[in-house]
């Protein structure tokens, strides 16, 4: 028997307790079972759903909440890292701008150094202007020395003396003769006597008797004897060479004639033809460095 005939049964033997014995009781039970159809069909059906939707939208529910905390935290997290960004852009716009302050701070040190060196040199200069002008007062100039030029397309047929330096450019035929020195760079036939010469592309024949030193070089050509203090010699000489100091021959010299002097230096390339002494001893010190015999003790 269903749950529906149990109620029914219930309602009847409720209603009337006798229905049950009597014959007239099947009547009365048709009649409340006949109401308890109309009442259910009359009431509105309400859907059962089963259990498992309701747990589906749970776990739904659950995902869209955990998807939303995910996007949420995706969001929170984006927006950390932009600030982080915007922090890290800030601070390399406040480190260039500290360095570019420093640059510009040590540009404006350098120039200030600068010009204050520049003033200083000027006030050194204006300093040693005034004391020039005040020592140059009163002082009467200073005349340089004198020389006596001769031009290169100048022809002199004699003999020269003077007290001044010379500077021969052009030809001479005969002597000269100076207390001062001689520069040479043309021809000379004759003889040279002064304190020190300078030959540069010259020519002479003669003799040259200096007081001083000569330094001659490989495109000068004497024809003559030379007689000086110190030589330094790289040019061409046919005569004797008397020296009473050092003579250097340079790798371009050429001498056919004797040399006698104190010490001689010959570079490699330079050609002698003569003989060469640098015997200025006396018999005693001569007797020094070598003794008469050599004698043998027992």
């Amino acid at each position: 028997m269903g749950i529906k005939e149990n109620f029914s049964q219930a309602m009847k033997d409720f209603i009337n307790p006798q229905a049950s014995s009597t014959p007239e009781g099947g009547q009365q039970e048709k009649d409340v079972t006949d109401y308890m159809k109309e009442t259910e069909e009359s009431m509105p059906s309400v859907p059962v759903k089963p259990q498992t939707d309701s747990a589906a939208q749970d776990a739904a529910k659950q995902a869209a909440a955990q998807e939303a905390a995910r996007q949420e935290a995706a969001r929170q997290a984006a927006a950390q890292e932009a600030a982080r960004q915007a922090a890290a852009r800030q601070a390399a716009a406040q480190e260039a701008a500290r360095q570019a302050a420093a640059q510009e701070a040590a540009r404006q040190a350098a120039a200030q150094e600068a010009a204050r060196q520049a003033a200083a040199q000027e006030a050194a200069r204006q300093a040693a202007a005034r004391q020039a002008a005040q020592t140059s007062v009163g002082t009467p100039a200073r005349s340089m020395p004198e020389t006596t030029v001769i031009s290169k397309n100048t022809l002199i047929d004699g003999n020269i003396r003077s007290f001044a330096n010379m500077q021969i450019d052009g030809n001479i035929k005969g002597n000269v003769e100076t207390t001062k020195n001689v520069s040479v760079n043309g021809k000379i036939v004759g003889n040279i006597t002064c304190d020190n010469a300078k030959l540069n592309s010259s020519s002479i024949q003669g003799n040259i008797n200096l007081k001083g030193q000569v330094l001659m070089a490989s495109d000068s050509m004497l024809i003559g004897d030379l007689s000086s203090q110190i030589a330094s010699l790289n040019g061409k000489i046919k005569g004797n060479l008397n020296v009473s100091g050092k003579v250097q021959l340079d790798k371009d010299s050429v001498v056919f004639g004797d040399i006698k002097a104190s010490s001689i230096a010959i570079s490699d390339g330079a050609i002698v033809q003569g003989y060469v002494s640098t015997t200025y001893l006396s018999n005693d010190e001569r007797s020094n460095i070598f003794p008469e015999s050599i004698a043998i003790g027992e």
